[in-house]
């Protein structure tokens, strides 16, 4: 990630509180299906200041870092905008506000800054730009290497105008399946067609041979034996609506617990799930200042 970059993100989002956590007079709990503690962001800067992340973002979110040239930003960012992600410039404005590139290039960034995840392949490259449709699978590949294990960051985001409860909604219809062999195996079939861009220290592209050599294996379970695990956070931005943030968050966890029963994960590697949760002032201003200046080819930050 450019300086610049890390810079606005350092000024603009705050790591609040990890929960469980005794906020003033509250106790926040974490939720009962994440196995680790859920993270909850703030905002510190302007809506304008998310939106320019978003924006500069794109480049970041679309390609692997050794393609990125920094004098070309503006050139690179065109080129993203049609062919790595989802964007119709003739599309109207409800549809444009709808695409998921806005919540999945902020999970990218999030994750490379506040989590120090590399990316294990560039999600624009995921994408097709034939179906110009939004890309399935895994809303971020990136993985952080620790204790000789291999931790895949394969998470998911939601960030819809209608608030939390239909993020969340979305979210317990998919989770099932996205904690499942068949999933990951899925998802390690498509990175097949873009094995020329997946970072070699991975150890993904071993696995990928190995299914190659032999179809009929499980790759989750090749990924087992190279010491990997999935990590799966969910980040869910949405309109801070409450007298308090503290209100806000437990608001937004109680709503989970009394809604949600258990999951039923069926992976056969070991992994870990836990929310981010980020309220933010306004999600149609942000969006709409994004979309603004893609339309207008607004200058990167160098």
């Amino acid at each position: 990630m450019r300086q610049s970059l890390e810079n606005l993100i350092q000024n603009t989002i705050v790591l609040q509180y990890t929960l469980p956590v005794n906020a003033d007079v509250l106790h926040i709990p974490r939720t009962h299906i994440s196995t680790v503690g859920d993270d909850c962001l703030k905002q510190n800067g302007t809506n304008d200041d998310i939106a320019r992340l978003i924006y500069n973002g794109i480049v970041e979110y679309a390609y692997n870092d050794n393609e990125i040239n920094h004098t070309r930003l503006n050139n690179l960012q065109i080129r993203a905008l049609q062919s790595k992600l989802k964007y119709n410039p003739t599309a109207l404005q409800a549809n444009q506000l709808a695409y998921g590139f806005h919540g999945e290039v902020l999970l990218h960034l999030i994750l490379e800054h506040y989590y120090h995840a590399n990316k294990a392949i560039a999600r624009g490259y995921m994408f097709s730009a034939l179906e110009n449709a939004e890309t399935k699978g895994y809303d971020s590949y990136l993985m952080v290497e620790k204790d000789a294990i291999i931790y895949m960051l394969f998470g998911e985001v939601k960030f819809y105008l209608d608030g939390y409860k239909k993020s969340l909604k979305a979210i317990f219809e998919n989770i099932d399946k996205a904690l499942s062999d068949e999933y990951l195996n899925r998802n390690f079939i498509a990175m097949d067609n873009q094995y020329e861009h997946l970072t070699q220290q991975s150890r993904i592209p071993a696995i990928i041979d190995a299914w190659r050599d032999n179809p009929m294996i499980n790759m989750a379970v090749e990924a087992r034996k190279y010491n990997m695990h999935l990590v799966y956070p969910m980040l869910i931005i949405f309109d801070d609506k409450a007298n308090t943030y503290e209100e806000l968050i437990l608001e937004v966890v109680t709503h989970i617990q009394s809604k949600y029963g258990n999951i039923n994960p069926t992976l056969s590697i070991p992994y870990a799930l836990f929310f981010i949760f980020f309220p933010v002032d306004n999600s149609r201003d942000i969006k709409t200042q994004v979309l603004q200046w893609i339309s207008q080819q607004q200058l990167l930050m160098p």
